[in-house]
């Protein structure tokens, strides 16, 4: 006579399986979901970054001067510098810093900015 089923250890072992694919489909999960969380913030952060550089180019050669602007939890600085990196030039360096989970980021844009005049 040949018994038929499972035996205790048999589904002990098949649960412990199970459980170990779940954790580490789980655990894969939230890593993904912190990683989007956080490219997120980067890309928002470079769209304001982009976005301060070019209110700079639309405002008259003479009248462009560092500063700064709050965008919810992002702070974006930018500095001119005229003269360099040679006359009738403006050097502009933008960054805008955010925090995530406790730790400053930042992301830092350069650009040179030139004199137009008529021929």
């Amino acid at each position: 006579m040949t018994d038929k089923g499972f035996t205790l250890i048999e589904v002990l072992v098949a649960i412990v399986i199970v459980g170990l694919a779940a954790t580490a489909t789980a655990t894969g999960m939230r890593a993904t979901t912190n990683l989007l969380g956080a490219n997120g913030l980067h890309a928002r952060a470079i769209t304001l970054t982009q976005e301060a550089v070019e209110d700079l180019r639309t405002i008259d050669y003479d009248s462009m001067v560092s500063g700064s602007s709050v965008d919810g939890d992002f702070t974006t600085n930018w500095t001119v510098a005229a003269g360099n990196p040679g006359p009738g030039m403006k050097f502009i360096t933008a960054t805008t810093t955010w925090d995530w989970r406790g730790m400053g980021q930042s992301y830092t844009l350069h650009t040179v900015y030139s004199r137009i005049t008529p021929n």
